[in-house]
């Protein structure tokens, strides 16, 4: 399934997959002054300098996107040395260990024996050595509102590190707003004034909000995907401008749209993925957006019943996130199932009409009752996999038959999330 939803579209790739990628890369106004900002870092020396932004608004990709030009423009890495630490909750000890580490400093393994002047010693040999060979020192560190007072402080003594005319390391720190706060501390009063450049990223304003869906969907595919202009202010309604979570929901949005064979995301097909992420406004301040564990729609589900196949999937209510594994070898799981429903792998194919998907039996059977009665047809209830979800269905060995009782069924109904596989499939039965 997963090949014809992206055959459907036209796409090579996901555009809105969450991994940072330096191509799809969106120069916003401000997204475009952080990596001029970067560049005159990398040109001018200068010692320190500090990226600001709410989670999901791009600063990873930010960094990720100016080491790529740089790669492009330059000789680098012949030109440059970069150690990038991405979990920095550390001491001062632990930070520069790390520091060494990555940039791969051949420290005795002993080196709890060897005093921290020692080290710094060699840190210091290290960086007039790669000066000399004509190389940059970068030190980039990525969440850096979690870097203690002290391990800061140890920053500041590293970026003191310099010839009579020049810095032999630039460092730059990445964080949320918090970071701003814990700089403002008297403590690192010292600290704040060797920052020499301070990049705030905001948000994406509407217009920059429709620009950026539409440059990641040319990245992914020369056929356009049209959206409509009203379900772009929803978008920027929910996401507060932050591109992690345009992507949420435009990857929703466009499951969606899928399931209902069209190729133009509508204010609908918004609606549907805001509700599969339970995105919320607070009703005292419309402009504080609210993230919950996700609620998956019935599309949601029904797309990753289908897309994974023979494979079980968890949605992992603690963690927030799914976990896929291979099933083919596991005994399904029926604990939950009554005694007197006996599973029944039916063979024979079909097309498989979905009208509800549960991960609670007894809804699933009170359903089947109710709409056996306002159809007059007959439901079946099947076990999805590994019996952690349920799903009402008709079954039909003729598309063309399957896609009328579909129409007919959602006008009977006034139910628009109703799905037709256009695959066969051989399912689990637990009811006739």
């Amino acid at each position: 399934m997963r090949d014809d939803f992206f055959k459907f579209f036209g796409l090579r790739e996901n555009p809105f997959k969450l991994t940072p990628d330096p191509r799809y890369y969106f120069l916003s106004k401000k997204h475009e002054e952080a990596i001029y900002a970067l560049q005159y870092l990398y040109q001018s020396e200068e010692g320190f300098a500090v990226i600001i932004g709410e989670p999901g608004t791009g600063k990873t990709l930010t960094v990720r996107k100016f080491i790529d030009e740089l790669s492009r423009k330059s000789k680098y890495p012949q030109e440059t040395e970069v150690a990038y630490i991405l979990f920095p909750n550390l001491s001062p000890e632990e930070l520069f260990l790390a520091i060494l580490e990555d940039l791969k400093l051949n420290i005795p393994d002993n080196n709890q024996n060897i005093s921290k002047n020692k080290l710094f010693s060699i840190f210091r040999d290290y960086l007039i050595q790669k000066k000399n060979e004509g190389k940059k020192v970068f030190i980039i560190i990525d969440e850096a509102q979690n870097l203690p007072i002290e391990t800061l402080e140890e920053l500041r003594i590293l970026s003191n590190l310099e010839t009579e005319n020049e810095k032999l390391l630039q460092i730059l720190l990445l964080g949320q707003p918090e970071l701003e706060k814990k700089l403002n501390d008297p403590r690192l009063r010292q600290l704040k004034q060797r920052i020499t450049l301070f990049i705030k990223l905001e948000p994406l304003n509407e217009k920059e909000i429709e620009d950026y869906i539409k440059f990641r969907i040319s990245k992914a595919t020369d056929k356009p995907i049209d959206i409509d202009k009203k379900a772009v202010k929803l978008i920027e309604k929910y996401s507060k401008g932050i591109p992690r979570i345009i992507n949420q929901i435009m990857d929703r949005a466009l499951i969606a749209a899928y399931m209902e064979e069209k190729r133009k995301v509508s204010i609908e097909e918004i609606k549907a993925a805001i509700k599969s992420l339970n995105l919320t406004l607070k009703e005292k301040d419309s402009k504080i957006l609210k993230i919950t564990i996700p609620v998956f729609s019935f599309f949601i589900i029904i797309f990753l019943i289908v897309a994974y196949g023979n494979k079980e999937i968890f949605i992992d209510k603690n963690k927030s996130k799914i976990e896929i594994s291979e099933n083919s070898k596991q005994t399904k799981n029926l604990q939950n199932i009554p005694q007197e429903n006996e599973e029944k792998q039916i063979e024979k194919k079909y097309y498989i009409l979905y009208l509800l998907a549960t991960p609670n039996i007894e809804e699933a059977k009170a359903k089947k009752t109710k709409f056996e009665k306002m159809l007059n047809r007959k439901i079946y209830l099947l076990q999805v996999k590994d019996g952690k979800y349920y799903a009402l269905a008709l079954l039909f060995e003729d598309f063309e038959k399957a896609k009328k009782e579909k129409e007919y069924i959602k006008s009977k109904l006034n139910k628009k999330d109703i799905f037709l596989t256009k695959k066969k499939y051989s399912p689990v039965i637990l009811e006739y």
